[in-house]
C-alpha cells in the first residue's frame, strides 16, 4: 500500500493527456477523481465549473522533473460572472480583476471576468449568484464560498474553533510549509462571517418571505414541548382545573465564565442583532438597571456563590458573566431572557431576564420557577417588580419557587423539604439543574468571546444556544420516549413500595399523616412552613455552649460555685485537646516527619499549660477533701489513663515526601499531657459525689456532657450528610482516574471530620455513664462503625429503595433532652398559635412515608406530563409545517426553500406521531 501511494507523486511514464491524448501535459489535478493528467486547454476546459480545484505544474528540469501545486490561475483559467459562467457577447464588457477565493480547501487565486453590460447587476449580486460571498461591497478583491462559511460557522459551534484558528488552518492547507504566504483574510472572515450568520438567521425565520418586522427574541428557536398557548396548547386548556399539567418549568442561573472585556473604542461596535436573539436587547436593559435599587441583602441561609458574588465588581471587564433562563424539564434557553453581569449576579439582573422569560410565555397560568438561591431571591420577588413597572412585569399566575437538588447541599436542612422539586405538586420529576449541563458548550467559546466587540459577543453566544434548542429540538421525540417508558417503570415501583409502607403501618397513624399530607399540599404555595413534618431532625438540641451559658447565667442568679462552669467547660475542652493530641502522636510515630513531629511538640507545650493552669483551679472546687475517698483511708489505685481514642481507627494521610524523615522516640517512662487523666466529677463517680456532697458538681458536667453529645450527633449528622453527597455527585459519576482520584480524597477528608467527632461523642458519652442512671443512656448508645454509613437516599430522593434503608438511630434519637427514654418512636405533638403544627417530635416512619408518597406522586405526574408533552411537540412541529406551508408564494426559489421547510418539519411531526404510539401502554395520539 506505502509503495502504491508513493507511485501516485509522480507521473505516468507517458504524460499523455487524460482527455485529448496529447502526449505531453504539463498538468495533473489532485482533486479530481483519479489524478490526470492534463494538457493546459483540456485543464481549463475541465475546471471552468470547479475552479477552486488545486493543480500540480510539472516543469522540466534536465533529466529530473520539478512539481509544484498551484491554483488554476497559474493555468490561466478565468471564470465569467453575469451571464452563468459564459462570457460577455461583448468582450470588451467584461473586466478582469483577480479575486481571492476562500474556501473549505484553502485559499484560492480567481481570474474573474466581472459583466459591466448595460443592466447587469451589481458585482456583489454576480458573485453571490455564483456561490460566493463578497468580503466588501464596493468593488471586492475577496470573497467566502457559502460552504466555507457554513463550515466555519458548524465547526465554531461543534468544536469551539475560533476564526483565528480556523484560518490558520486553511492557510496550513493551502501551503504547508509556507502558509505565510497564503494571503491573510482573517479579519474579513470575522465580518463576513458575522453578516451570513445573520442572513442565514432571518432567511431560518421566515423573514425573507415577508413576515414582519423584527423583535426581540425573533431570530430564536423556542422549545417545542413547552406550552406555547396558540402553537401547541390545544382548544380550551385554559379551562381545565389542573393548571400543572400546562406549567412551565424555569431554572435561571448564572455563568461566571462568559466574562466580556471593555472595548477600547465603543463606537466601532456595530450591532447586527441587537436583542432579536437569547441576549436581551441592549437599551432598555440599561435604562432598567439604571432604575433599578440595587439591594444588598445579606442571606439568612448558608452563603451562596451568587449572594456573595453579587457585590464583586472587575474594572476591567464589561460583563463579569451572564444570567440565562432557561426551560426546566427541556433544557432550552429561553429567548430574549439572557443579561450581562456588571457586579456579579445581582437580584436586578436576574430580574429583567426572569421578566422576559415571563414575558415570552405570557397567557401560562402557572409557573415552576428553580433558582439556586430560591429561599432568598424569592422572598421580595414579587415586590421588586410591582417597583418597576416600566421594565418588569409580574405574571397574574401561580408561582411555586425552588433550586435543583443538587444546590440543596448548599442549603440549611429546612430548605430542603421547602424548596427541592421532589416535594412541590405538579413538578413532576426534574432535577432543576439542567442548565449547568448547558454552560459546557458555552464555556469552550468564553476564551474567544472574551475579547470580541459586545455586539459580535452577543451573536456569537445567540448562535451557540440557538444550536443547543435546535439539538433539543430534534432529540426531543428520543427523549420524551425514554421519559415515558422510565416513568412508566418507576411509577409501578413506587406504588408497590407505598403499598407495602401503609399495609404495615398503625391505621390510626397513617390517617394522621395523610392528613398531614394533604394540609401540606393545600397549603405549601403560601405557607412553607407545613413541610416540616417532611424532614427528620427539625430543631438542633442545645450545645455545650448553650448549656455553659445557661449554668453560668443560673451562677449568678444564685451566687454558687462562681466560675465553676467555666472551669468544667475547661476540662470538657482540654478532654477534646487530648484526642486530637493523642491522634497526631499515633500519626507521627507511623511517619516519623520533621514537620509532623515539631507539630506534636508544640500541640503537647500548649496541651500542658493548660492542664497546669486547670489543675490549678481544681483546688477551689475540690476542697473538703476531694482528694481523698470517703472512708478517709489512702488507696494505692492509680486513676484511669485519659481516653484517646485508639478504637477509632486513624484515616491515613499520604505523607509529605519532601518533608525530613527523623527518627525521635519517647522515652518509655514519660507520661505524656494527652495521657494526664483531668479531675473532673465524672472521675469520682455519682455515688461517691453524693457522699462528698458534691451532686452539684456532677450534675453540671452531665448537663455540659449532654451539650458535647449534642455537638458531636449534630456534627456527624453534617458530616455524613456531605460524604453522602460526595459520593451521589463525585464518586458515582466519575468517569476517569482523575475524577476518580479527586472525589475519593474529597471523601477522604470528610471521613477524617466523621473520626474526629466520633471520638468526641464516644469521650461523652464515656464520662457520663458514671453521673447518671442507666435509663437515661438509652438515647445516647454506643457508636459503631455501621451507625456512620453515608446515608445516599437522604441526599438523593430518587434513590431507588431509599425506603427500606433503614436510618442510624443517630438521625432520630431525642438530643433535646425532652424525652427520657427510647419511646421517641411515639409521634407526638403540640399546637402553636399558628394555623399550623409546630412538630417537636418526628417519627421515622412517617418521614418515610410521607417522602415516599412524595416520591410516587411525582412519578404519577411525570407520566401525565410526559404525555402532554409528546402532544405538544406534535402539535409544534404541525405548526411550524403549516406556518411554511403558507409561505409558499413568490419567486421559485422562495417556494422551493418555504416547501423544503414545510416538509422538514412535517417530517419531525410524523417521526415523533410514529415513535410515540410504538411505545408500549401509550394511547394513540390525535393528528390536528
Amino acid at each position: 500500500m506505502l509503495g502504491c501511494i508513493l507511485e501516485l507523486e509522480g507521473p505516468r511514464d507517458r504524460r499523455q493527456c487524460a482527455m485529448c491524448y496529447k502526449e505531453w501535459s504539463p498538468w495533473r489535478c489532485v482533486d479530481c477523481v483519479g489524478r490526470p493528467s492534463l494538457c493546459t486547454d483540456c485543464c481549463i476546459n475541465r475546471h471552468s465549473i470547479n475552479y477552486l480545484h488545486h493543480v500540480e505544474r510539472w516543469v522540466p528540469k534536465g533529466v529530473k522533473q520539478a512539481i509544484s501545486i498551484h491554483s488554476l490561475y497559474a493555468a490561466g483559467l478565468r471564470v465569467n460572472f453575469g451571464h452563468g459562467n459564459r462570457p460577455c457577447e461583448i468582450e470588451a464588457n467584461a473586466s478582469v480583476r483577480k479575486l481571492t477565493v476562500v474556501d473549505i480547501t484553502g485559499v484560492h487565486s480567481l481570474r474573474a471576468s466581472i459583466c459591466d453590460c448595460p443592466g447587469a447587476d451589481k458585482d456583489i449580486f454576480q458573485l453571490l449568484t455564483m456561490g460566493l460571498y463578497p468580503g466588501s461591497v464596493s468593488r471586492p478583491r475577496t470573497c467566502f464560498t457559502f460552504r466555507v462559511l457554513d463550515d466555519f460557522l458548524l465547526a465554531n459551534k461543534v468544536s469551539g474553533i475560533a476564526a483565528q484558528s480556523y484560518f490558520e488552518r486553511l492557510r496550513r492547507l493551502s501551503n504547508s510549509a509556507f502558509p505565510h504566504r497564503v494571503p491573510n483574510r482573517y479579519r474579513e472572515l470575522l465580518r463576513t462571517s458575522r453578516q451570513w450568520r445573520n442572513l442565514k438567521y432571518r432567511k431560518w425565520k421566515g423573514y425573507g418571505h415577508g413576515c414582519g418586522d423584527l423583535g426581540p427574541g425573533k431570530l430564536t428557536l423556542s422549545c417545542v414541548a413547552c406550552p406555547r398557548p396558540g402553537i401547541n396548547l390545544a382548544a380550551g386548556w385554559e379551562n381545565e382545573n389542573e393548571s400543572w399539567k400546562h406549567a412551565v418549568s424555569f431554572v435561571m442561573d448564572g455563568n461566571f465564565s462568559a466574562e466580556h472585556l471593555k472595548m477600547r473604542r465603543p463606537g466601532d461596535d456595530i450591532p447586527l442583532a441587537d436583542g432579536h436573539g437569547f441576549m436581551v436587547t441592549n437599551l432598555p436593559y440599561k435604562e432598567h438597571l439604571k432604575a433599578a435599587v440595587d439591594v444588598r441583602e445579606k442571606s439568612n441561609c448558608h452563603a451562596h456563590r451568587a449572594v456573595n458574588q453579587a457585590n464583586a465588581d472587575r474594572h476591567d471587564m464589561e460583563a463579569t458573566g451572564i444570567g440565562a433562563v432557561a426551560c426546566g424539564r427541556h433544557g432550552c434557553f429561553v429567548p430574549h431572557s439572557v443579561v450581562d453581569f456588571q457586579k456579579g449576579e445581582r437580584q436586578m439582573n436576574m430580574d429583567y431576564a426572569l421578566s422576559q422569560a415571563l414575558k415570552h410565555h405570557e397567557g401560562i397560568k402557572h409557573f415552576l420557577i428553580m433558582y439556586n438561591v430560591s429561599c432568598q431571591y424569592s422572598k421580595k420577588a414579587k415586590a421588586r417588580f410591582e417597583s418597576s413597572p416600566q421594565f418588569l412585569k409580574w405574571p397574574s399566575a401561580m408561582i411555586d419557587w425552588g433550586f435543583g437538588k443538587f444546590h440543596v447541599h448548599g442549603h440549611q436542612r429546612d430548605c430542603l423539604v421547602k424548596y427541592s422539586p421532589s416535594f412541590i405538586p405538579g413538578a413532576g420529576l426534574v432535577d432543576g439543574e439542567v442548565i449547568e449541563t448547558l454552560w459546557a458548550s458555552l464555556n469552550r467559546i468564553s476564551g474567544s468571546t472574551r475579547a470580541m466587540s459586545t455586539s459580535h459577543r452577543k451573536e456569537v453566544i445567540d448562535d451557540h444556544m440557538n444550536d443547543s434548542n435546535w439539538r433539543k429540538t430534534t432529540g426531543m421525540v428520543k427523549m420524551l420516549s425514554k421519559r415515558f417508558l422510565q416513568a412508566v417503570k418507576e411509577l409501578a415501583l413506587s406504588k408497590e413500595t407505598l403499598r407495602n409502607m401503609e399495609s404495615s403501618s398503625n391505621v390510626e397513624h397513617l390517617a394522621e399523616w395523610k392528613r398531614i399530607e394533604a394540609q401540606a399540599r393545600a397549603k405549601r404555595r403560601d405557607d412553607l412552613s407545613v413541610m416540616e413534618p417532611y424532614e427528620v431532625m427539625q430543631t438542633k438540641a442545645p450545645g455545650k455552649r448553650d448549656i455553659q451559658l445557661l449554668l453560668e447565667q443560673e451562677e449568678g442568679r444564685t451566687k454558687a460555685n462562681p466560675g465553676l462552669a467555666s472551669w468544667l467547660a475547661e476540662g470538657l475542652a482540654l478532654q477534646e485537646q487530648q484526642l486530637t493530641v493523642a491522634a497526631l502522636a499515633r500519626r507521627v510515630k507511623s511517619d516519623s516527619l520533621l514537620t509532623e513531629q515539631l507539630q506534636l511538640v508544640n500541640r503537647r507545650n500548649r496541651l500542658q499549660r493548660g492542664i497546669d493552669s486547670f489543675t490549678k483551679q481544681a483546688a477551689t472546687f475540690w476542697k473538703d477533701g476531694a482528694d481523698s475517698d470517703d472512708d478517709g483511708e489512702e488507696t494505692d489505685d492509680e486513676p484511669e489513663a485519659a481516653y484517646t481514642g485508639e478504637d477509632w481507627a486513624d484515616v491515613a494521610e499520604d505523607p509529605d515526601v519532601t518533608d525530613d524523615m527523623v527518627v525521635i522516640e519517647d522515652p518509655d517512662d514519660e507520661t505524656q499531657p494527652e495521657s494526664v487523666p483531668l479531675r473532673l466529677p465524672s472521675t469520682i463517680g455519682r455515688e461517691k459525689l453524693a457522699n462528698m456532697n458534691k451532686r452539684a458538681l456532677g450534675e453540671q458536667e452531665l448537663r455540659l456532657r449532654e451539650g458535647q453529645a449534642n455537638d458531636a450527633l449534630h456534627r456527624l449528622r453534617m458530616a455524613i450528610g456531605l460524604k453522602s453527597m460526595v459520593y451521589v455527585t463525585q464518586v458515582r459519576p466519575a468517569n476517569s482516574q482523575r475524577m476518580q482520584t479527586r472525589a475519593f480524597k474529597e471523601a477522604q477528608n470528610v471521613e477524617k471530620v466523621i473520626t474526629e467527632w466520633s471520638r468526641v461523642f464516644t469521650l461523652a458519652r464515656r464520662n457520663m455513664i458514671p453521673l447518671t442512671l442507666p435509663p437515661v443512656m438509652r438515647k445516647y448508645r454506643p457508636l459503631h462503625k455501621e451507625d456512620l454509613t453515608a446515608a445516599t437516599h437522604l441526599v438523593d430522593h430518587t434513590e431507588r429503595n431509599s425506603s427500606r434503608k433503614e436510618l442510624s438511630w443517630i438521625w432520630s434519637v431525642d438530643v433535646g433532652g425532652d424525652t427520657e427514654n427510647s419511646e421517641w418512636l411515639a409521634e407526638r405533638k403540640c399546637l402553636t398559635t399558628s394555623v399550623t403544627h409546630a412538630y417537636q417530635h418526628l417519627s421515622v416512619h412517617r418521614v418515610n412515608w410521607l417522602r415516599q408518597k412524595a416520591r410516587h406522586d411525582r412519578w404519577d405526574e411525570q407520566v401525565v406530563l410526559v404525555k402532554e408533552e409528546m402532544k405538544r411537540t406534535i402539535r409544534s412541529f404541525e405548526f411550524y409545517a403549516r406556518e411554511w406551508a403558507s409561505l409558499e408564494r413568490g419567486s421559485i426559489g422562495h417556494r422551493s426553500y418555504a416547501m423544503r421547510q414545510q416538509g422538514r418539519w412535517q417530517a419531525l411531526a410524523d417521526e415523533a406521531h410514529a415513535s410515540f404510539a410504538s411505545l408500549p401502554g401509550m394511547t394513540p395520539i390525535a393528528r390536528t
